[in-house]
């Protein structure tokens, strides 16, 4: 039986981790897709700068 919801649980995981891989290439596409998802995130401001929970976070300068 355990294995049985292991199998599931694997194929869930797996899943999830390919629908992240491709957000992730879509966000990560273009600079302005980066810092949308950035500000939707509230990780930074529309102006580029961190917002106050995230004074000490080190955010690369540019994308490579």
């Amino acid at each position: 039986m355990d294995n049985y919801k292991n199998k599931f649980r694997n194929k869930d995981i797996e899943d999830f981790l390919a629908i992240m891989e491709l957000y992730k290439a879509e966000v990560s596409k273009t600079e302005e897709s980066s810092k949308k998802f950035l500000v939707e995130l509230g990780v930074i401001t529309k102006k580029g700068n961190r917002t106050k929970h995230y004074k000490n976070l080190c955010i690369p300068d540019r994308q490579e």
